[in-house]
């Protein structure tokens, strides 16, 4: 039989491919088109997973089926009904146009056809490869940002940038690594916290005062007790009277840092680098990291003010 296809079974749905290879590097691998793309499982197609070459149907197929279209009733109609005579009929079939001439049908007619759909069944050997109970789906996607082509662009983060180990991503079909071992790196630790940062924190709490591909700060905003004035010279003034001047302006707020961070590519001078993150499943890694995000913003936007005891001396919760 020539048409086979590989499923997985699993107690949330089904998934399937027609690739037998897993070498990445191969023609195949990088060229194959599935011939069940157009196949409907019980009346629906399939859906695409994260996972080249595999794709996800509801449950095992009781019924496969292919639809076929055909062209029939092929032929010109009239554009202007004012114009139909003997010699210039409403209808003209297709195959009978060279009676009329190019210039006619092209300037006085318009192409129409009817097609017809039909379901035929489709003959295919199911291989059934794994039976898995307990599984997991994982919306796995976080938005990071990184340097590409000297512009900062936001980039997704899915279950197929996630790593797993060497002998795992051999022996286990990639649409069920979701199940295993898995990492992110510092660099992809680095981008999903970069961005979220930037989308979640409060202006009016903190500012980031450093935002590159290498190193990020974030600095508390926080109201002084009192006012103070302060002085300076402006040492950029264009000649010496100028820049001898004295300047008064008026502080009402502190920055203080509450967080910076580098990765472990760039290891930017000063910074802390920040860690991969490691969980026994892409389940446990995605709690992880929205773990790390929530408990993140949350310590950078929460209020804080000077001490009216010790006149602004120390630091407390505004709350």
């Amino acid at each position: 039989m020539d048409n086979k296809i590989m499923l997985i079974k699993t107690d949330k749905c089904c998934f399937i491919s027609d690739l037998y290879t897993n070498k990445k590097d191969s023609y195949d691998y990088n060229y194959h088109t599935p011939m069940f793309k157009n196949w409907l499982f019980d009346g629906k197609k399939c859906t695409s997973t994260w996972a080249r070459h595999w794709y996800r149907i509801e449950k095992y197929p009781e019924i496969i089926t292919e639809e076929h279209t055909e062209t029939v009733h092929k032929r010109y109609e009239i554009k202007d009904k004012k114009y139909i005579a003997d010699s210039l009929p409403a209808v003209i079939p297709y195959e009978n146009k060279n009676d009329y001439g190019e210039n006619v049908i092209d300037s006085l007619y318009e192409f129409k056809k009817d097609t017809i759909t039909s379901q035929q069944n489709v003959d295919v050997e199911i291989e059934t490869v794994l039976e898995v109970e307990n599984f997991h789906e994982v919306l796995f996607d976080f938005t990071g940002i990184h340097r590409w082509n000297y512009e900062e662009r936001p980039y997704h983060i899915t279950s197929a940038n996630v790593h797993h180990q060497l002998i795992d991503e051999i022996m286990i079909p990639q649409v069920l690594l979701t199940e295993y071992p898995c990492r992110l790196t510092s660099k992809q630790m680095y981008d999903i916290t970069r961005q979220y940062v930037r989308e979640h924190i409060d202006k009016e709490q903190a500012s980031i005062t450093s935002d590159y591909d290498f190193c990020f700060t974030v600095k508390k905003i926080i109201p002084l007790y009192e006012p103070e004035t302060l002085s300076y010279h402006n040492i950029f003034a264009r000649t010496k009277k100028e820049r001898e001047k004295v300047h008064f302006r008026v502080a009402k707020y502190k920055e203080s840092t509450i967080f910076e961070m580098t990765d472990d590519i760039n290891h930017y001078s000063g910074y802390s680098v920040i860690e991969g993150l490691t969980a026994n499943s892409e389940k446990e890694l995605k709690e992880k990291v929205d773990l790390w995000l929530t408990e993140l913003i949350k310590k950078i936007n929460k209020p804080l003010c000077t001490c009216d005891k010790c006149k602004g001396t120390g630091i407390i919760d505004k709350d």
